[in-house]
């Protein structure tokens, strides 16, 4: 599902909420720009672990698509996956790492981890991953 580079997300996309976890301020920071820049309204972001689960129980209902760095410190990512699963198995959970090994996408798969994007993010790998993770999800569903 490769786009050209100057299209962007299918519209019904862009109402999905988005809850970034990223522990990296620089890194948070793109990715909240290069959700905006691509037309996304409804996106949060937090800086670790603990600021992602504190935003999960006050908000009132669970972002559409959470972006989850894995190596943070106190709750990392697969721990916040977890915690996600709980209170919603439908939110659709993307880990982002750096961790770019084949034992590390199966155990984000095990842990029931929708996307997995290895670092640094680029608006490529974001489109690809998210429409990846928003049709497998569809195609549960039907």
């Amino acid at each position: 599902m490769r786009h050209p580079h100057n299209q962007s997300y299918p519209a019904h996309l862009l109402d999905f909420s988005i809850l970034v976890v990223e522990d990296c301020r620089t890194t948070n920071k793109i990715i909240h720009k290069l959700l905006l820049a691509d037309g996304f309204k409804n996106i949060y972001s937090v800086n670790s672990g603990e600021e992602g689960v504190a935003f999960l129980d006050s908000t009132e209902r669970v972002p559409d698509i959470i972006l989850a760095d894995w190596i943070m410190h106190e709750i990392d990512g697969l721990q916040l996956l977890d915690y996600v699963r709980n209170i919603s198995p439908h939110c659709i959970f993307i880990m982002v790492t750096v961790q770019d090994c084949p034992e590390a996408v199966m155990l984000a798969k095990a842990h029931h981890a929708d996307g997995y994007i290895v670092k640094p993010v680029t608006r490529r790998k974001l489109i690809d991953e998210i429409e990846l993770s928003v049709s497998r999800l569809s195609i549960e569903h039907d």
